[in-house]
């Protein structure tokens, strides 16, 4: 398990970092790494300092594998979403490639994937901005195709820098418009 610690949230929160990587092993339930790491008595103490914290919910009188941890506050603390953000839902509808333009990876375990869903989740932080993101990236591709303009799609790496699907918004409700003119819409 790879664990990355700011200092400033640490400092925020009025945590060490023993105790930071205490509560992420114990989120993890990795018991055999808290004992390697710790020992079983240096792992007690640590745990009883945070059990008058919002992190621990359990006394300092219980075993040490029966710690009731709250599992969403030590998820916020360790900056883990609760609102499962698929970012796939997303890269999928866009277009891998148009003629010989490579627009986005098509092997989700590429370094071009993972890169672009780092980008991705540092921008949309809510479920409900995943949504709509979603939402405006199926209307703007489903327009371009409309009109035989995939050929001017972004590459997926433009899309991301600049947060495109803000822009694409407008054509959510467009896009499934009967009667609307695409032949004189304008991008």
């Amino acid at each position: 398990m790879k664990l990355n610690i700011d200092t400033n949230r640490l400092i925020s929160r009025g945590l060490s970092a023993n105790q930071f990587v205490l509560l992420a092993l114990l989120y993890n339930k990795e018991f055999d790494k808290i004992k390697k790491l710790y020992g079983i008595e240096e792992a007690i103490k640590v745990r009883n300092t945070l059990t008058d914290t919002k992190y621990i919910l359990s006394k300092n009188n219980v075993k040490f594998k029966e710690t009731i941890i709250s599992n969403s506050n030590v998820g916020k603390m360790l900056g883990i979403r609760s609102d499962k953000i698929n970012f796939w839902e997303f890269y999928n509808v866009y277009p891998i490639r148009h003629g010989n333009r490579v627009l986005r990876a098509g092997n989700p375990d590429s370094q071009l994937a993972i890169k672009h869903e780092k980008k991705y989740l540092l921008k949309i932080k809510l479920k409900k901005d995943h949504d709509k993101a979603v939402k405006a990236i199926e209307a703007f591709v489903a327009k371009q195709r409309l009109v035989g303009k995939l050929q001017y799609l972004p590459a997926m790496e433009t899309v991301l820098n600049n947060a495109l699907w803000e822009q694409w918004e407008g054509f959510i409700q467009t896009v499934g418009d009967e009667g609307a003119d695409w032949n004189t819409t304008t991008i």
